[in-house]
């Protein structure tokens, strides 16, 4: 049903497009699958991004994007696709970050060390599959959404559901977890559960947003749409939502901008986030 109503869509945009003589990015399959995928990792990392800056764990993020390398050559070596490979690593790594302690000096402790034991299996991998695997680890730590097929499409939004219906559930006592500790826990509100289930999202998330910048910027994903939301907006809804906007609007210019200049599509997206950014700091500073 889904492929029927793609290729629908794909063919009445491309028939318009004759019609009134102009050249969209809608012309091929591949740019409308892009923009598909696009879209459903750009709303999971609005969101996600709000929990990851008010939680302090940007370095969780960064280092989830880097352990997925360990991941992606992992999956080569046993004949599966690369994000099948980054996702079972990411929430093994998940698991143990979260597992490790829920105060964020313990915690930047644990990542650091779980992350350089996942680098070092990530080099032994690399070591035994050295030969025709230049193009993949290029595709892996820049990203390739432009090759995402309707099977990938499917497990994203898969992928999606999960991770929204998890942070549906657990949105508001983490909120309170994050924003006073103490309160929380005389509450009795689980913040090392909370501390798990949030890294478990992240992990799905950076697996997912991989395929849009790859691992190597996919801390600007992560951690950009929120720290810009919030320095327009405060309270809860609010910067989740500018979050996601953001998020979402920074793709889809990413994509059309690589399709009509040919360059990587990170790379506009690291571009505008920064240029984003930096609109915030001067703000900050002369208003």
């Amino acid at each position: 049903m889904l492929l029927f109503t793609l290729r629908t869509v794909n063919v009445t945009i491309v028939m318009r497009c004759h019609v009134y003589g102009r050249i969209s990015v809608f012309n091929y399959t591949f740019m409308l699958y892009a923009f598909i995928a696009g879209t459903i990792i750009a709303l999971i990392c609005g969101i996600i991004s709000f929990f990851v800056i008010i939680r302090r764990l940007s370095f969780a993020s960064h280092a989830l994007g880097h352990i997925s390398l360990t991941g992606a050559s992992g999956a080569v070596l046993l004949n599966l696709s690369a994000m099948t490979g980054q996702l079972v690593i990411n929430l093994v790594a998940g698991l143990l970050m979260g597992a490790f302690g829920d105060k964020i000096k313990k915690n930047d402790i644990a990542i650091g060390i779980v992350l350089t034991f996942f680098l070092g299996l990530g080099t032994y991998f690399l070591f035994l599959y050295q030969s025709g695997y230049s193009g993949s680890v290029m595709s892996i730590l820049v990203g390739d959404i432009l090759t995402v097929t309707l099977e990938q499409i499917y497990i994203l939004l898969i992928l999606a559901i999960f991770t929204i219906a998890l942070l549906a559930v657990i949105a508001r006592p983490l909120f309170i977890s994050s924003i006073d500790p103490i309160f929380a826990e005389s509450k009795k509100i689980p913040n090392k559960l909370l501390s798990i289930l949030l890294f478990i999202c992240i992990a799905i998330t950076v697996s997912m947003a991989c395929q849009v910048v790859g691992i190597l910027l996919v801390f600007s994903l992560l951690i950009g749409p929120a720290a810009i939301a919030t320095q327009w907006t405060d309270g809860f809804y609010k910067p989740i939502f500018l979050s996601t906007v953001i998020s979402i609007l920074t793709v889809w210019s990413g994509i059309v901008a690589a399709y009509y200049i040919d360059v990587p599509i990170s790379f506009f997206i690291t571009t505008i986030i920064c240029i984003l950014y930096l609109i915030c700091i001067i703000k900050n500073k002369f208003y």
